[in-house]
């Protein structure tokens, strides 16, 4: 059977059970190996917010990412959402830092960070962003950066419980939002 009977296929399963999580990431696969990355994003992300009851718990996140990370990352990379990219990295347990600091530096549309910098819950990925503009020249968004590293809530030395409360928050606000992106466009 060829890719192309095999999505059709799978297009009308899931407007007969839209809510199959296996259809759905059968689709995913079956749309990433013909190219389809807006296809795997959306099916990807569609998967996620059905485990996670909408991105509101992340008790279910580990096994979404287990699954779907790597062809979310990829699919993420070749549509050129280099920060979804590197915010991804961080959501997995230990971070990603080698995949998420390249995709910072491989970003030259700059179209949603007003959405994503506030969400960034990482130290690491803000000091990297830091310097990222400054050897661009960046200055406004070097600036802009670092004044969202001086803001308490990131500050690591916090009470172990707020700091898991406010990364949590932030991650689940980011997954929302790249929801919103990619699903509800």
């Amino acid at each position: 059977m060829c890719i192309s009977t095999l999505t059709r296929v799978l297009d009308h399963c899931l407007t007969v059970a839209p809510h199959n999580l296996k259809l759905m990431a059968l689709q995913a696969a079956a749309k990433m190996s013909v190219g389809d990355n807006d296809a795997t994003i959306r099916l990807l992300l569609s998967s996620g917010a059905l485990i996670t009851d909408g991105f509101s718990s992340l008790a279910m996140l580990d096994r979404w990412l287990d699954s779907s990370f790597y062809n979310l990352v990829k699919a993420c990379m070749n549509v050129g959402a280099h920060i979804e990219v590197s915010l991804l990295c961080c959501l997995k347990n230990p971070p990603e830092y080698g995949t998420s600091f390249q995709a910072l530096k491989r970003m030259v549309c700059y179209d949603h960070l007003h959405l994503y910098y506030p969400l960034f819950w990482d130290v690491n990925l803000l000091e990297c962003a830091i310097s990222q503009h400054h050897k661009k020249g960046e200055i406004m968004l070097r600036d802009f950066v670092i004044g969202l590293m001086r803001k308490p809530e990131i500050n690591e030395n916090n009470h172990p419980d707020f700091v898991s409360r406010t990364q949590n928050s932030k991650k689940c606000a980011f997954l929302r939002t790249m929801f919103q992106k990619f699903v509800c466009q």
